[in-house]
């Protein structure tokens, strides 16, 4: 087991969920089996779970989670530590075929492009749900703290958040799932900011590259908000 602190464990849980974003689907199951196998050698994560399960109600939370036909992701952080934790679990174990998942609930004809706003939809929504993890009353060693962001980066970059989730919320032209995942992306990608979390901005921020490269109207913005994500040293 890796006795590791809070923050340690996230840092490097987020760099797991990094290297699945960026797997190439055929590779994925390798990946997810990684990562859920440091989360079960680690006792702050799996401790961290174990609160979040028994802090809801799992089943109804789970299949709401996944319903007849859409994803809906809880709005309640520890919420989505459990119910995703879960589905990498059950896909980990051939419990649920993650062909028939990404196909039946993405509903694009290409396993690459559903995988890909798997990750940055689900998958980055859970990164940043673990971030409870650093207020979870545990005993603390050699407490490693994350690179903090600098408030001119924050005052740089989210005004643009703000500007691009203005234009799509208002874009009617926009499809209405399509519109849902840029939305939750964005919100986290401003969210990660309100938190100062260097690593999960970063994590959102490979989400969003990948999910809006297609959509025009916010280019200007994304390649202002690159700019300063280097010259802040954040990506």
């Amino acid at each position: 087991m890796t006795e590791l602190s809070p923050q340690k464990a996230y840092n490097i849980l987020v760099d797991y969920c990094d290297k699945i974003a960026r797997s190439k689907y055929i590779l994925s199951t390798t990946a997810i089996k990684n990562m859920l196998r440091f989360i079960a050698n680690t006792p702050c994560l799996y401790n961290y779970i174990a609160k979040c399960n028994q802090s809801i109600k799992f089943k109804d939370e789970y299949f709401k989670f996944i319903g007849d036909d859409t994803i809906n992701l809880p709005t309640n952080p520890m919420a989505v530590v459990a119910v995703v934790t879960a589905l990498l679990y059950d896909f980990d174990r051939g419990n649920i075929d993650m062909d028939r998942f990404l196909i039946k609930y993405y509903k694009i004809d290409d396993y690459e492009a559903c995988y890909q706003r798997f990750c940055f939809t689900v998958l980055a929504g859970y990164a940043r749900a673990f971030a409870g993890i650093l207020d979870y009353k545990e005993t603390v060693l050699d407490l490693e703290e994350e690179k903090p962001v600098d408030d001119y980066a924050k005052e740089s970059i989210m005004p643009c958040i703000s500007k691009m989730i203005e234009i799509i919320d208002s874009d009617m032209r926009l499809n209405e799932k399509l519109k849902e995942d840029y939305l939750t992306v964005l919100d986290g990608f401003y969210y990660s900011f309100e938190l100062s979390r260097a690593k999960m901005i970063k994590v959102c921020w490979i989400g969003l590259v990948a999910l809006t490269k297609n959509y025009k109207p916010i280019q200007s913005y994304m390649r202002e908000i690159k700019k300063n994500l280097e010259n802040y040293a954040l990506i």
